[in-house]
Order: structure tokens, then sequence, then C-alpha cells
């Protein structure tokens, strides 16, 4: 089972007025018999913020999700997948969608990697950049699309 992040319309539809159109509701479970990136079966976000590029967050509505049956297939510009099944579990504000977003960068981070507490800097740039710094003086920059940068400290 793999967990995921849905986005919808203000009606918790997708692909509104086009084929394919789906309803969903929280708490219920979907299937598709078949699952391939873009042309069928069910599709999400592992990473939560991905979602804003197919739903607006002024607009949408944003649901947490688990998979299973999940095409290894990704979309290539994002973390979208697609599935056979899956089941909606929790509607998110956009601040628990933030939040999970954070989550999401720090689950990806190589802890056995240390640096100086004192004075730690980052810098990223380019496509979905993240940075994590803790401790005093931290600092981050970052640039691009869908750039984040987390920091804690003086």
């Amino acid at each position: 089972m793999l967990k995921g992040y849905k986005g919808f319309d203000k009606d918790l539809i997708c692909r509104k007025g086009k084929s394919g159109e789906k309803q969903f509701a929280i708490g219920e479970t979907y299937e598709e018999p078949m699952a391939d990136m873009c042309n069928s079966g069910l599709h999400f976000c592992e990473y939560p913020m991905d979602c804003f590029n197919y739903y607006n967050p002024a607009f949408g509505r944003y649901a947490e999700i688990e998979a299973e049956d999940v095409s290894e297939k990704t979309s290539g510009d994002d973390t979208k997948r697609v599935a056979k099944k899956i089941t909606v579990k929790a509607e998110l504000s956009i601040a628990a969608l933030v939040k999970a977003s954070v989550d999401f960068i720090m689950s990806k981070i190589d802890s056995s990697i240390k640096v100086n507490d004192h004075q730690s800097a980052a810098t990223n740039t380019g496509y979905q950049s993240a940075a994590t710094n803790t401790r005093y003086r931290s600092a981050a920059t970052n640039t691009g699309y869908q750039s984040a940068a987390t920091n804690t400290g003086d």
C-alpha cells in the first residue's frame, strides 16, 4: 500500500466534463481494471504539493489516499502515479497539505550526512528544489519552480 494525495474540483469530481469524469467521496474505496498513466486508472501524487499542478489551490479540494496495485511508471514531470485501487482516507486543508509536503521532504533526507550545526547554509536551484537547515544561524535559499525551504534556529 502506498500513501499519496489526490486533488479534486470543489465537488470532489476528477476530470469534470471530460472523458473519464469520476465522482469521489471521503472514506470510499475505488477500483479500476487497468492502470495506465494518463489513460486509465486512478491517478494521485506522492508529493502533496504536486496536486496543485492539476487542481488550483483557490478552487480545489485535496485528500490523503492509500493506493494499491500502483504502476511503476510516473508522469515524468512530477510524482504523479496511477493505481488500480485507491481509498480516499481524509480531506486535507491547504495547511495540512503543506505540512504533509514538509513531512514528505523530511522523509527523503539522508540523516547519516552530518553538517556543522553552527551557521548551516544550503542553496538549491531548479525544479522542485528543497533545502532543510537547523540550528544557529541557519539559512536556505531556493529558486525555481515549486522550491521549498525549511529552517529552524536563530
